[in-house]
Parts: C-alpha cells; sequence; structure tokens
C-alpha cells in the first residue's frame, strides 16, 4: 500500500491562536448585534400593532359618543385610559 505525501500540520502559535479566537470573538458579536436588532424589531411591530388597536378601539368610543346614545361608566373610564396610552 503505498501512501501518498502525508500532511503536515502547521505549527500552532500563540499568535494563530490569538487571531483564531478574536476571529470567533467577531462573529460572536455580530451575531450578538444581529440577533437584539432582530428582537428590537419584532417588539417594535408588536408595539406599533398594541397602539393601533387601541387606537381604533378609542375612534370607536369617541364615535358611540357623538350618535347621542351616550356611554355607561365602564366605558368612559376605558377612553380616558385609551387617551392616556395613547398619546
Amino acid at each position: 500500500m503505498a501512501r501518498g505525501k502525508q500532511q503536515t500540520r502547521g505549527v500552532q502559535t500563540r499568535k494563530r491562536d490569538a487571531d483564531r479566537m478574536e476571529l470567533l470573538r467577531r462573529g460572536n458579536v455580530k451575531r450578538h448585534v444581529d440577533n437584539t436588532a432582530r428582537i428590537k424589531l419584532r417588539e417594535d411591530i408588536v408595539r406599533h400593532q398594541k397602539v393601533s388597536t387601541m387606537q381604533r378601539e378609542l375612534d370607536n368610543l369617541h364615535e358611540s359618543s357623538l350618535r347621542g346614545s351616550g356611554l355607561d361608566a365602564v366605558r368612559i373610564n376605558r377612553m380616558h385610559a385609551l387617551k392616556k396610552l395613547v398619546q
């Protein structure tokens, strides 16, 4: 059985190890920054949806109050609470 060229391994130096660790750290930081940005975007989208929903509910309550049928105490309190949250 004829053996081909044997692969020789390079000498591991502290500099080479330090470079490799630095590369790993940079990759970890990049992943962390990307993940943080993704989480922030998701939170911003959910917050926007909640505000839109509250604004729609507030508009409906305003509309109900203008129709002349009036609002009961629970709905009036909810309208005031929504005004504080939306603004």
